[in-house]
C-alpha cells in the first residue's frame, strides 16, 4: 500500500459530493418533481454521521433552505402564466411548459384539493406551515402561483417555511446521535 487511509480519503471527499448532491435534490424537492428522492432523508443521515462543524452546518443549511425556495419558486412561476419570464426559460428549457401537467399529475386530485383549500383559507401562513410539513411541502406553490399571489410575500412565506423544515431536520439529526450515544455497546 501507499500508506493512504482510504477510509479518511473517501471521509474527506463525502461532503463534497454530498452537499451538492442535497442542493441539487433540495431543489427538486421544492419543484415536487423531486419527491421520489426525499432530501430530508440524506440531510438527516450527512449531518448525523459527518457531523459538519457549525459554519459548515450552517451553509449547508443555509443552501438548502434556498435551493428548495428556488425550486418552488419555479414552481410558482410554471403556474402563475401572466408573470412575464425575465430570460425566456420557458422558451429554451424542453418540457417546462409540460411541468404543471406533470406536476398536478403527481400530485392527485385529493392532495390538490387540500392543498387549495387550505391555501384558500390560511394563505402565506398556510404557505409557511406547510412548508415544514413532510408530506405536503412545497405544494402549496401550485395554489399560490395559480391565485397569482404576491411573488414577495411567496418567497417570504415559501423562504421561512424552509428554514423552519431544515431546522427541524437538524434537531432530527442531532436527537439521533444523541440517541445512538445512549445505547449499550456489545
Amino acid at each position: 500500500m501507499l500508506g493512504i487511509d482510504l477510509v479518511s480519503v473517501v471521509l474527506s471527499l463525502l461532503p463534497v459530493v454530498v452537499v451538492p448532491l442535497l442542493l441539487v435534490l433540495f431543489y427538486f424537492d421544492g419543484m415536487v418533481v423531486g419527491k421520489f428522492t426525499p432530501p430530508g432523508a440524506l440531510f438527516v443521515g450527512y449531518v448525523a454521521v459527518l457531523s459538519p462543524s457549525g459554519w459548515s452546518l450552517l451553509l449547508v443549511c443555509a443552501g438548502s433552505v434556498v435551493a428548495s425556495t428556488l425550486g418552488q419558486w419555479t414552481l410558482y412561476r410554471a403556474f402563475n402564466e401572466e408573470r412575464p419570464e425575465f430570460i425566456g426559460i420557458r422558451r429554451r428549457v424542453p418540457y417546462l411548459r409540460r411541468l404543471p401537467n406533470y406536476v398536478r399529475k403527481r400530485v392527485g386530485k385529493r392532495r390538490m384539493k387540500f392543498v387549495t383549500r387550505t391555501f384558500q383559507r390560511f394563505g402565506g401562513a398556510g404557505l409557511c406551515v406547510t412548508n415544514a410539513v413532510p408530506l405536503v411541502r412545497c405544494l402549496m406553490s401550485i395554489p399560490a402561483g395559480l391565485s397569482r399571489y404576491p411573488v414577495g410575500r411567496f418567497l417570504l412565506f415559501s423562504t421561512v417555511g424552509n428554514a423552519l423544515y431544515v431546522l427541524l431536520l437538524v434537531a432530527v439529526a442531532k436527537g439521533l446521535v444523541s440517541t445512538i450515544r445512549f445505547l449499550p455497546t456489545p
